[in-house]
């Protein structure tokens, strides 16, 4: 099959980001003009992230970025924006996830990179990242791979009159800055682009796509010609990874012509829930760990997962997990923890993880509002998180007079133990007022302080 000719795309890494911020970060260079690098920066985050206010007639959130990019203690570029985020409604019913590029020029080289995000209307709320970025030097006297770009969805159109940047001469490409495929039919889609490939193989050569484990042991393998049509060829590739185990992976790209051969590799992870991880029995713990989805957590990501853990970790093990500074560490920790807690580790399935995660699913789906962007993290999120699913649960609606209110009982908890939660603002902001379990919040005459709003409804 022929390639078109096209722009050159340098794919690159999951960008570390410290924070309070769920964005994720990848980067990839091209060719532009003149063979000077170009730099892309992709990002991406849910809205739910958002504070949202009232704005004439409807609801604005505002994320800020911030790049500085620094080359010898010298700035070289300093660059900042807005994604601007609008809602009909406070009440958040269909998280949208949104993605973004920004483009910037820079000569090979060394340099610093120090990303910051911001909440326009929660100054608390931010994460920063800062980073070293090599930009390499495109050569003309051998054949050269690009990086491989990952997408989201990569669809053939006419050249956008608006300069989009997922435009890649006659390809639309969305990025995929998790470097994660997700659900029961996930599909690999990528980018990548040959260079040198008229001046070097004016006679074609092969483009090979090849699919590794964790451990980088081949799975797939497929292999098309291509034509020396242009100096500068793209291709693409989709690949269904429905039957594929949730996992760590590899795509691998080799040109082979003549005269070169040169290859390009990409590390991403499927989470698939109905194909859950195969580990092979008798691997050491190391090569268990590399196979595990632990050992791509960003610094983001890892701090999401401390923050989870605290509802269910010992204090022994949280001021371990606290101590700890190193990524590697870090993530060690996460796959230690889960290892220990198995209930049958002969299976390939994690019982105790996958029951943590559906309940950080189910809490993310009904108890999200305004004030509580991940439903795990309110008061309902944390107590199911923390307690599991309760034995009986009671759901009051408001009235003109009453707010709502749910009570929740937990048979197997102390004997018996109650949660009552109330929406005080009317806004599905449910809040723990009372509890019949210590160290939770006490107030026995939760029904007369705070359910009774009167009959103005104030």
């Amino acid at each position: 099959m022929a390639l078109a000719a096209c722009v050159l795309v340098f794919a690159s890494f999951p960008l570390p980001l410290h924070g309070q911020l769920h964005v994720s970060f990848d980067a990839a260079q091209f060719w532009h003009e003149g063979r000077l690098p170009r730099w892309e920066l992709y990002y991406a985050f849910p809205d739910t992230v958002l504070s949202f206010v009232s704005q004439n007639g409807h609801y604005l959130g505002e994320l800020y970025f911030g790049v500085q990019i620094d080359s010898a203690g010298q700035p070289v570029v300093a660059h900042q924006w807005i994604v601007p985020v609008k809602r009909g409604t406070p009440k958040i019913e269909q998280p949208q996830e949104l993605i973004g590029q920004q483009n910037f020029l820079l000569v090979p080289g060394e340099y610093t990179v120090r990303l910051m995000v911001q909440d326009i209307y929660d100054s608390t709320r931010r994460a920063q990242a800062r980073f070293l970025l090599t930009v390499r030097s495109f050569q003309s006297d051998r054949l050269q791979l690009s990086d491989i770009q990952l997408a989201t969805a990569i669809e053939q159109a006419a050249p956008d009159p608006t300069s989009s940047p997922f435009q890649k001469g006659r390809y639309r490409i969305t990025p995929n800055p998790s470097v994660e495929y997700r659900g029961t039919d996930p599909t690999l889609r990528l980018y990548i682009e040959l260079y040198n490939a008229r001046r070097r193989t004016p006679e074609g050569g092969l483009l090979r796509y090849e699919l590794l484990d964790g451990l980088r042991r081949p799975i797939w393998k497929a292999e098309r010609a291509y034509r020396a049509i242009a100096d500068a060829l793209a291709d693409v590739l989709e690949l269904p990874l429905n039957v594929v185990p949730s996992g760590v992976y590899f795509i691998r790209v080799t040109a082979q012509g003549s005269a070169d051969t040169v290859l390009s590799e990409k590390r991403f992870y499927v989470l698939n829930p109905e194909m859950p991880p195969q580990v092979a029995s008798g691997l050491p713990e190391d090569s268990l760990f590399e196979q595990s989805e632990f050992a791509i957590y960003s610094e983001e990501r890892i701090a999401e997962e401390f923050e989870r853990l605290s509802l269910v970790a010992t204090s022994q093990e949280m001021a371990v997990a606290q101590s700890l500074t190193e990524l590697r560490a870090r993530q060690r920790f996460l796959f230690r923890f889960w290892l220990q807690r198995d209930p049958n580790p002969a299976t390939v399935l994690n019982e105790a993880l996958e029951d943590f995660r559906s309940r950080v699913q189910h809490a993310t789906t009904f108890f999200s509002s305004p004030r509580w962007r991940s439903g795990w993290r309110s008061d309902r999120g944390r107590v199911l998180l923390k307690y599991g699913y309760p034995t009986q649960r009671e759901v009051v609606h408001a009235t003109p007079t009453h707010r709502a209110y749910e009570s929740w009982f937990y048979s197997e908890l102390r004997g018996g133990t109650y949660f009552h939660f109330v929406d005080l603002t009317g806004f599905h902001d449910f809040v723990l007022v009372h509890s019949t379990f210590p160290g939770e919040p006490y107030a026995p005459d939760w029904h007369a302080r705070y359910l009774y709003i009167g009959p103005s409804g104030q």
